[in-house]
């Protein structure tokens, strides 16, 4: 067991929403590139998934000649799709505006330096890191600067990139983190999903732990939070046929909203007892028994009755 160095409540100066074990999970609605650099698009998107029950919508921010380098080979096509889908500061404040007349958090992924400062003036609730900047200490250093907490994915990375980058946060003390368990892999099959590195995060990281659910439909991520996921991130689409490169792999509406549902019913279905609930306790006086003497017989018998003699009055050991 790890020490409990990281928050295991976090809240932001700039959303309601509260993230704790007990609360109900955090959605991430990820647009990310899925706005295909259309406003309306993106607007539309927006509402969308305010209706289906997310608590927060996710863009990327970055500035592509920064993030891609052109003159290294066969990185042409990514460096073209990612400019194709480069957001400006003022789209960015559409957005926000948008996220807020929803009732939705507005965040975003910073993939460059440049873009933490433009954030963090937009007030955004929280950090979300990449799974590739899991150990971008350029990046972490400048987002750290921030009384802003951090979600971080943590796909395609081995054991030890994540305890780095959970000592990186150790020694700038930062508490407000939670590790997203994620497996870049688009769409991720059922037996490459590795759920129970969830409870590994939160048992030797000792940090909140979260899903950036790649798989197609809604049952890991009803497994997630059952194993004990906090926030959930899945990327959305209003159709999946569009043209754009994520969309095929993101969730329809109809989708995210059985995520939201499913999510909150895992969160409810949590939880450990130590005393029975009142309503079990209803049938306690004919669901168990009590020691009877029937004619020189003892016997247990139901239903319980408390004037009756006691286990103790007959069995001095058991």
């Amino acid at each position: 067991m790890s020490d409990q160095f990281f928050s295991q409540k976090i809240f932001s100066n700039y959303s309601s929403r509260v993230i704790t074990e007990e609360r109900k999970p955090y959605l991430i609605a990820e647009i990310g590139l899925n706005h295909n650099n259309d406003m309306d698009l993106a607007a539309r998107m927006i509402e969308k998934a305010a209706e289906c029950g997310a608590d927060c919508v996710k863009f990327q921010s970055y500035t592509t000649e920064k993030f891609i380098n052109k003159e290294s080979a066969d990185t042409g096509p990514i460096y073209n799709i990612f400019s194709q889908y480069e957001l400006s500061e003022q789209d960015h404040d559409e957005l926000k505006k948008a996220a807020d007349n929803n009732g939705l958090d507005f965040i975003s992924t910073p993939l460059t330096v440049d873009w933490v400062e433009v954030l963090a003036h937009l007030r955004v609730p929280f950090f979300k890191i990449a799974s590739g900047d899991l150990n971008n200490y350029l990046l972490l250093k400048e987002t750290t600067k921030h009384n802003i907490p951090h979600f971080v994915s943590t796909g395609a990375s081995y054991w030890q990139d994540i305890e780095r980058s959970a000592a990186f946060f150790k020694l700038a003390n930062f508490k407000n983190v939670v590790f997203l368990h994620c497996i870049s892999n688009y769409p991720t099959p059922t037996d490459q999903l590795h759920l129970d590195t969830i409870g590994k995060i939160q048992n030797q990281i000792g940090s909140l732990s979260g899903f950036s659910d790649h798989s197609i439909g809604a049952f890991a991520s009803f497994g997630a939070v059952m194993l004990g996921a906090t926030v959930v991130e899945k990327h959305f689409t209003l159709d999946k046929n569009m043209d754009g490169p994520d969309h095929a792999i993101s969730a329809e509406p109809g989708e995210l909203a059985e995520i939201r549902e499913l999510i909150d019913l895992a969160s409810q279905m949590k939880g450990e007892r130590e005393e029975p609930d009142s309503d079990e306790m209803k049938g306690e006086y004919l669901g168990k028994r009590s020691i009877y003497n029937i004619d020189g017989e003892v016997l247990a018998m139901r239903p319980r009755v408390s004037n009756l003699p006691k286990d103790s009055d007959y069995f001095t050991t058991i």
